[in-house]
């Protein structure tokens, strides 16, 4: 690892795929799009490269010949009719997010997801007040990879990197995390980054600093109590 720990003061989740299990969410809505304005069919492998990525970024580049407004429209509208009943917390993330406040860590945001959809589904967990700052797509134009919103979100926290630590699940978390100098934590239960392709995937100067197995082993690393 080769981070004195003890210096962290914040720590800086993202959203899909790490705190909340948006994956079948995002499949069906990627299924649905392809199909529908397409009459084609989209592979788990390029569901996989779009996770993490702006999605109208993601579209053109799947869709190059459909207007990006027409597929971003048909794609939130699908998702926004099931989204609430297609999500869930990852196991302990409340938890962690709880204990991590009660400790005195300041505990933020930063996804790619649009603002009134983070807080949609913050607002159905009752976690959004856990929350000292919640950065989304609509606060930026500058998305992960670039180290931007992270940076961004450790400023509005008052925090250096030396005392941050970003939790991600896709390969843009983990370079966006490197990128702003802070120790990055990737999630082993990813489906956008699972165990057999980390290896062809990450390059050897862009692994994170630790992957943990379950939530609570970020409360672990930080030598945190916690009571469930």
């Amino acid at each position: 690892m080769n981070r004195d720990l003890s210096r962290i003061k914040a720590v800086i989740f993202d959203f899909d795929g790490t705190l909340a299990d948006t994956n079948e969410l995002i499949c069906d809505s990627w299924r649905h799009t392809v199909g529908k304005l397409t009459g084609g069919e989209i592979t788990d492998d390029e569901i996989r490269s779009t996770f993490g990525e702006v999605l109208s970024h993601s579209l053109h580049r799947i869709m190059p010949d459909v207007d990006v407004e027409t597929a971003v429209a048909e794609y939130r509208k699908y998702q926004h009719d099931i989204y609430l009943e297609r999500i869930t917390l990852f196991e302990d993330s409340e938890a962690v997010l709880r204990a991590l406040r009660k400790t005195g860590y300041k505990v933020a945001l930063a996804t790619s997801r649009l603002r009134s959809s983070t807080e949609r589904g913050l607002n159905h967990f009752g976690i959004i007040d856990l929350f000292d700052v919640v950065l989304t797509a609509d606060d930026t134009p500058i998305f992960k990879p670039d180290p931007t919103p992270i940076l961004m979100t450790m400023d509005k926290l008052g925090v250096t990197a030396e005392q941050s630590i970003f939790v991600g699940d896709t390969t843009h978390d983990v370079e966006a995390g490197l990128a702003a100098g802070v120790f990055t934590i990737l999630v082993d239960w990813s489906f956008a980054l699972p165990e057999d392709k980390r290896d062809a995937v990450l390059p050897p100067g862009g692994r994170p600093h630790a992957t943990i197995k379950k939530m609570t082993d970020i409360l672990t690393l930080l030598d945190c109590p916690f009571e469930k």
